[in-house]
């Protein structure tokens, strides 16, 4: 079976538009999506019902909370607490409802799905290093446990070969490439492809503009940063 892993949308429509083109592409048997479906972007409202169309299991990310009051904004930046503020007014009720709604992990198929870290995923830390993983190797049982929330992939390795594997972000990559960023997972090989993909950024930063939002939310999508 073939499992694709998605995060970190962050209301980008045309990212993860291109992300689901490819996915179909490679006949993957079910998508799971590791949150932060909303925050930064233009279209929450148009990521959050394609989320619901296509995934078949999805869990709340830290800008998801944030919208629904679930989280503190006061780790938030500046642009990361505008845009949340924005994406409350925008939002419509069915949409709230439904973030109001996602659970902090999923275990399916050996695999462990959880936005930030297996150990107390709502706290929001980060697993950035090596090092930083060792510690959270303890706090899951499964064989992969699958991250999103740094916007970069990366993956760790436990002394028993387990694995930690960030899949990146579809729709705010920060690691100096543009290009939208997702894993195909075959759990037949037990091994993953990260895939990236281009979008139409241009659109994106028209629309940030034309929301009122912060240009710098559209000039860091043409970065990777």
């Amino acid at each position: 079976m073939k499992i694709a892993v998605i995060s970190d949308i962050h209301s980008n429509q045309e990212a993860l538009e291109a992300v689901l083109k490819d996915i179909e592409k490679e006949k993957a048997d079910k998508i799971y999506c590791l949150g932060d479906i909303v925050g930064y972007g233009p279209s929450p409202n148009e990521c959050i019902d394609l989320v619901k169309g296509v995934t078949d299991k999805v869990v709340v990310g830290n800008h998801d909370s944030a919208v629904i009051n679930q989280t503190d904004m006061m780790l938030f930046n500046s642009y990361a607490r505008e845009s949340t503020e924005w994406t409350r007014r925008m939002i419509n009720d069915e949409n709230y409802e439904y973030l109001l709604n996602l659970p902090l992990k999923i275990s399916e198929h050996d695999l462990l799905f959880v936005h930030s870290t297996p150990l107390i995923p709502e706290d929001w830390n980060y697993i950035l290093t090596q090092h930083s993983a060792e510690k959270h190797f303890n706090y899951f049982t499964e064989s992969v446990c699958f991250i999103g929330h740094s916007h970069r992939p990366e993956m760790f390795r436990s002394v028993d070969n387990r694995l930690i594997v960030n899949v990146g972000s579809v729709g705010q990559p920060r690691d100096g490439n543009p290009k939208a960023s997702f894993i195909i997972w075959d759990t037949e090989e037990s091994e993953y492809e990260l895939k990236r993909v281009e979008y139409d950024i241009k659109s994106v930063y028209k629309k940030v503009v034309k929301a009122g939002l912060n240009e710098f939310l559209g000039e860091r999508l043409m970065v990777g940063r």
